[in-house]
């Protein structure tokens, strides 16, 4: 029988965001997991190969993410595919540069992820808190509150997602699921200290086989 796959999508042009080591750690956190890994630059080539993965890892930093791609994600995880999306994945263009609306081009990628970043909220924009775990969740059940530092983000929400992990009231992990699929998105990741910090690590690594649950 054939290895389940991963491909870990990395994406953009924010300089503000490691996206290269990023690709590194959470490909190694699914060769960890078990799975057939690859590394893919770029959005558009989820076109064609969405389908053909078991879980995606998408941590894109603005830049290009076409209607295509979108559509053939969200097609892939009706279908069964895990996707969990980091960090400044759910960052979407503003119409009209008014950061209070979304561009309509990025509809079905917040619809699929569940969120969008709307602001940092109000400083300071990083500092250490702790993160706060759902006890009645089998992603969070059993993995006990924790301490990091981070960057701050404020989320809007689709009506269908549910909070897992948090800091104070802002999401830190939140879930749903669309068809077969299931999609985490989790909020860290901006740098490396969230990589090397094993509690953080554990958190991925339950994210990662909860998505994968609905598929098999």
């Amino acid at each position: 029988m054939n290895a389940p796959t991963a491909l870990t999508v990395i994406g953009g042009d924010d300089v503000y965001e490691d996206l290269f080591t990023a690709s590194r750690a959470l490909a190694a956190l699914a060769v960890e997991a078990g799975l057939a890994t690859r590394i893919s630059m770029g959005t558009e080539r989820l076109a064609q190969t969405a389908a053909e993965t078991g879980l995606v890892l998408l941590y894109t930093a603005m830049g290009s993410f076409p209607a295509a791609a979108q559509g053939a994600l969200a097609a892939a995880v009706r279908a069964g595919t895990g996707l969990i999306a980091v960090h400044s994945a759910n960052v979407f263009p503003a119409r009209d540069g008014d950061p209070g609306t979304l561009d309509p081009a990025y509809r079905q990628a917040y619809a699929l992820i569940g969120s969008r970043y709307a602001s940092h909220g109000p400083p300071p924009h990083e500092s250490r808190f702790t993160v706060q775990t759902d006890q009645g969740h089998p992603l969070t059940r059993g993995l006990g509150d924790f301490e990091i530092t981070h960057e701050h983000y404020h989320l809007e929400l689709t009506a269908d997602v549910r909070v897992v992990a948090w800091r104070d009231t802002e999401p830190v992990v939140h879930v749903r699921e669309e068809g077969r699929g299931r999609v985490a998105y989790v909020q860290l990741g901006h740098d490396m200290r969230v990589w090397d910090d094993p509690k953080a690590r554990a958190l991925m690594t339950r994210c990662i086989g909860w998505v994968l649950e609905a598929g098999r």
